[in-house]
C-alpha cells in the first residue's frame, strides 16, 4: 500500500525524463551485458516490490543502451571493411594471387569476422534487451493492479482504528527519527553555510515578485505588441503558465539551498527532490487554472466558460492542487520512514475521501450552473457536448471511489481520486499547449503572418503553398502535444512514462517490412530529397520553356508537348530518388508494381488508360494545343493536354473537359490538322425565276470585298440544283485564317448579301 504513488509519480517521471541523460560505457562489454541480463531474466519471478522492477528495468537500459552504442560506432567500421575487400576483387579460379594482396585480404577478412560477431552480439543484446523490458513492464502492471484489488479493513469498521492504535507508537518513533534526520541536516547547515542560506532566502523572495512584476509587464505588452487575433488571448495565459514554471522552480531549488545542504542523508534528499517537485507542480496547475478562467479579465478567457461559471470554479485550483501535493509528500514520507501498513492505509484513506470530497463539491457546483447556462442561451455556455462527457464521466468516477472507500478497497478509491484531478490537469495543460501553438503558427508562418509574407516575397512561396505549410506544422506539434498528454494520463495505469516514451522511440525509429525501414528520419529524407528533386526539375522546365524551345523551329503545341513530357519524366525520376532514399531500390520495384497491378485490376484501368493515351496523344500529336477540334458534342480550342483528360475551350468560353482515351479511340475531327484553314459556307436558296448570273457575281463580290476572306483558295460559287419547293440552291464557299473566324465572318457576308439583294430588288421567295 505504501508504495502506491499515485499523481506526482508521472510528474517527476515527466520532470526526470528531460533533466536526466543515460551515460554510456566507453568500451561496453557486450558478453557481459548479456550475462547479466540472463541473470535478471533467471531471478525476475523472485523481485516482490515494485522497486526491485524499476532497479531491474534501469539496468537492462543501461545494457540494451551501451549495446546501442556500440552497433552505431562499429557499423560504420564493418562497412568500411566490406568496401575495402570489394576493392580487391574476387580470386578467379586457378589464378595465383599476389603474396601481399593475399595477406591483406586475410587480414580484413579476420577484421571484419571479428567485428560482425561483436556486432551480432550486440544485436542480440538489443532484442533481449526489449524482451526483457516487455516482460519488467508486465510484470508491474500485473503488480500495479493487483495492488488495487487488495482490500483491507475499511476506515469507517473500529477494528481498523484498535489497529492503527496498536501501531502508533512504532509509527511515531520512526517518523520522529526521520523528522530529526531532517532537522539535524538543516541546522548542520545553517550554522556551517553562514550568511549564503539567508542569501538563498531572500533571491528566491525577489525571484518570485520579479516574475509577478514581468507577468504584469508582459501581459501588458502582449496586449499591444501582439498582433490582433485569437493569438492575444492565448499567448498571455501560455505566458503565464512558463513563467509560474520557471519562477517556481528558481524559487523551490534557492530554498532548497537555503535549507539543506548539498550532500544530505538519503531519505532526507529524498523528501527535498518530492517537495521541489511538489511545489513547482502546484505553482503550475495553479496558475494553468487562473489563467484558463480568467475571473478578472472575461475577454481573455479561452474556454467557453461563462463569468458566472468562471467565478464559480475559481477556487478549485488552488486546494485540487495542494490536495494532490500534499497526498504524493505523504506517501513519500510512509515509505521512507518505513511505518506500518495501517499509517499507510489510513493515510491513503484520507487522501482518497479528500479527493472525493473535492470531486463531489465541484460536479455539485457545475451541476447547480447547468439551468442558468441553459437559460442563457449564448454561445459560451457552461455545458458543450464535451463538457457533459467529463461531468458524465466525474461522477461515474467519483460513485467508484466513494463505494471503494466504503468497501475496504482504499488503495483504488485513492487512485480513482487522484486520477480524476490529474486527468483534469493534464487535458488543461495539453488544451492551452495546443491552442497556443496553433494560434502562434497561423499569426506569423501563415500568408499573413511576417514570416509567411516574407517567405512568399522573398522566395516567391504561392499564399497557398504557405498556408498549406502552416496547416500542417500545426498539425505535427499538436499531435506531439497530444502524445505527450496520452503518455502523461497513462503513466499512473502501472507503467513508468519511461516505459511508455521507449515504446513511442521504438516506433519512432522505424517498422521494418524485409529489409525496408520506414522511419521517420528515412521519411524526412525521402520528401527533402523529392522537394531538392521537384525544385531543380520545375527550374529546368522552365528554362526549357522560355529560353531553349523559343529558339528551335517547333510550333506552340510542340513546345507545350515536350515541356509536359518533360515534366512527367521528372516526376518519375523524382518520385524513384525519394524511394531510392529510404531504401527502395530499382531491384525492389518488384513488389510495388505487383500491388500497382493490382490496383489496376480492381480500378485503376480507367486512369491507366487515360494517362497511357495522354503520353500517346503527347507523343504522336494527332491533336496538339491550339488545334481546334470536334469531339462529339464539343467543338473549340485545345488549351491543356493533362495527365488525365485534354481541355478544350468552346466558343461560349466554357472549358468541357475530355478523357484522353475518347481523343484515341474515338472519332475525332481536327479542323486544323493538315492547315489552318477555316471554311466559311453558305447555302442561299433563290426563287427558280432568279437571274442566276447576277445571284453569282453578286455574292463572288461580297466574298471577296471582306478583309478577313483569302484569296487562295479563291471563293468559289455553285449551284448545287433545285429543291422540291422549285427554288435555286446557291452554295458559296470561301476560306479565313482560322476556324476560329469562320462563324464571325460568315455572319459578316450574311448580311451583306442580304443588304445588296435588297437593294437590287431581287426577292429570296
Amino acid at each position: 500500500m505504501r508504495r502506491t504513488s499515485f499523481l506526482l509519480r508521472p510528474f517527476l517521471l515527466l520532470c526526470l525524463l528531460f533533466v536526466a541523460l543515460p551515460g554510456l560505457c566507453e568500451d561496453p562489454d557486450v558478453d557481459k551485458g548479456r550475462r547479466q541480463l540472463e541473470t535478471i531474466s533467471a531471478q525476475l519471478e523472485r523481485y516482490r516490490d515494485d522497486a526491485a522492477l524499476a532497479k531491474a528495468r534501469e539496468t537492462v537500459m543501461g545494457i540494451q543502451a551501451e549495446a546501442q552504442a556500440l552497433i552505431d560506432s562499429r557499423s560504420p567500421e564493418l562497412q568500411s571493411l566490406d568496401a575495402r575487400l570489394a576493392e580487391l576483387g574476387e580470386v578467379a579460379d586457378g589464378q595465383a594471387e599476389a603474396r601481399d594482396v593475399s595477406r591483406e585480404r586475410r587480414t580484413l577478412q579476420d577484421q571484419r569476422a571479428a567485428v560482425d560477431a561483436e556486432l551480432r552480439q550486440a544485436r542480440l543484446a538489443v532484442v533481449e534487451g526489449s524482451q526483457l523490458l516487455e516482460r519488467i513492464a508486465a510484470m508491474r502492471q500485473q503488480r500495479f493492479f493487483g495492488l488495487l484489488s487488495e482490500r483491507t479493513t475499511p476506515p469507517w469498521r473500529p477494528a481498523f482504528w484498535r489497529q492503527l492504535a496498536a501501531s502508533a507508537p512504532r509509527d511515531s518513533s520512526r517518523l520522529e527519527r526521520l523528522w530529526q534526520q531532517t532537522r539535524d541536516a538543516s541546522l548542520s547547515h545553517w550554522k556551517e553555510a553562514g550568511i549564503q542560506p539567508l542569501v538563498s532566502l531572500v533571491v528566491a523572495g525577489l525571484v518570485l515578485a520579479g516574475s509577478w512584476l514581468l507577468r504584469l509587464r508582459l501581459t501588458g505588452m502582449a496586449a499591444t505588441r501582439v498582433p490582433a487575433g485569437r493569438l492575444r488571448r492565448s499567448a498571455p495565459a501560455m505566458l503565464r503558465v512558463v513563467l509560474a514554471l520557471v519562477a517556481s522552480l528558481c524559487a523551490m531549488q534557492l530554498l532548497r539551498g537555503a535549507l539543506l545542504p548539498d550532500n544530505p542523508p538519503a531519505a532526507v534528499a529524498a523528501i527535498a527532490s518530492r517537495v521541489v517537485a511538489l511545489g513547482v507542480f502546484v505553482a503550475v496547475a495553479t496558475s494553468l487554472g487562473r489563467a484558463l478562467l480568467s475571473v478578472s479579465r472575461p475577454s481573455w478567457r479561452l474556454p467557453a466558460i461563462s463569468d458566472t461559471g468562471a467565478r464559480a470554479l475559481r477556487i478549485f485550483p488552488l486546494p485540487a492542487a495542494l490536495l494532490v501535493a500534499l497526498a504524493s509528500l505523504g506517501q513519500e514520507i510512509v515509505t521512507l520512514a518505513r511505518t506500518s501498513l495501517d499509517l499507510a492505509v489510513a493515510f491513503t484513506g484520507l487522501s482518497a475521501a479528500l479527493c472525493t470530497a473535492l470531486v463531489l463539491l465541484v460536479l455539485v457546483r457545475i451541476q447547480r450552473l447547468q439551468p442558468l447556462a441553459q437559460d442563457a442561451d449564448t454561445p459560451q455556455g457552461h455545458f458543450r457536448p464535451w463538457m457533459n462527457a467529463a461531468v458524465s464521466l466525474g461522477w461515474v468516477g467519483n460513485g467508484i471511489a466513494l463505494l471503494g472507500l466504503l468497501t475496504g478497497y482504499v488503495a483504488l478509491s485513492a487512485f480513482v481520486g487522484m486520477q480524476m484531478i490529474w486527468a483534469v490537469m493534464v487535458a488543461a495543460a495539453a488544451w492551452l499547449t495546443m491552442r497556443f501553438i496553433d494560434d502562434l503558427v497561423c499569426a506569423v508562418l501563415t500568408s499573413r503572418g511576417a514570416a509567411g509574407k516574407r517567405m512568399n516575397t522573398r522566395f516567391g512561396i504561392a499564399p497557398h503553398l504557405v498556408d498549406r505549410v502552416a496547416v500542417l506544422l500545426s498539425v505535427v506539434l499538436r499531435a506531439v502535444v497530444a502524445l505527450f498528454a496520452l503518455i502523461a494520463l497513462a503513466m499512473p495505469w502501472g507503467a513508468g512514462g519511461t516505459d511508455l516514451v521507449d515504446r513511442t522511440m521504438q516506433l519512432l525509429r522505424g517498422i521494418t517490412i524485409g529489409e525496408l525501414v520506414l522511419s521517420p528520419g528515412n521519411i524526412v529524407r525521402a520528401l527533402v530529397v523529392f522537394a531538392v528533386a521537384s525544385l531543380l526539375l520545375h527550374l529546368f522546365r522552365r528554362w526549357l520553356v522560355r529560353r531553349l524551345l523559343p529558339t528551335t523551329r517547333m510550333d506552340e503545341g510542340m513546345r507545350a508537348s515536350v515541356a509536359t513530357l518533360v515534366g512527367y519524366a521528372g516526376m518519375v525520376l523524382a518520385i524513384a530518388m525519394a524511394l531510392a532514399a529510404i531504401g527502395v531500390g530499382l531491384e525492389r520495384i518488384a513488389w510495388i508494381a505487383s500491388a500497382l497491378s493490382v490496383g489496376i485490376g480492381f480500378g485503376l484501368q480507367a486512369i491507366v488508360q487515360n494517362f497511357i493515351s495522354g503520353l500517346i496523344l503527347l507523343a504522336e500529336r494527332p491533336v496538339k494545343v491550339g488545334d481546334w477540334v470536334v469531339v462529339g458534342d464539343a467543338e473549340g480550342d485545345i488549351r491543356r493536354i493533362n495527365v488525365r483528360a485534354t481541355e478544350i475551350q468552346t466558343g461560349d468560353r466554357t472549358t468541357v473537359l475530355v478523357p484522353n482515351s475518347e481523343l484515341i479511340t474515338k472519332a475525332v475531327r481536327n479542323r486544323t490538322y493538315a492547315n489552318a484553314e477555316g471554311l466559311v459556307k453558305i447555302v442561299l436558296p433563290m426563287p427558280l425565276s432568279t437571274d442566276a448570273e447576277l445571284v453569282r457575281s453578286l455574292l463572288l463580290e461580297v466574298m471577296r470585298g471582306h478583309p478577313g476572306v483569302l484569296d487562295a483558295p479563291a471563293p468559289g460559287v455553285t449551284l448545287d440544283g433545285v429543291d422540291e419547293r422549285n427554288r435555286l440552291l446557291f452554295n458559296a464557299t470561301c476560306y479565313v485564317a482560322t476556324p476560329r473566324q469562320a462563324g464571325g465572318t460568315r455572319s459578316d457576308l450574311l448580311f451583306e448579301v442580304l443588304r445588296r439583294l435588297r437593294e437590287l430588288r431581287i426577292r429570296m421567295l
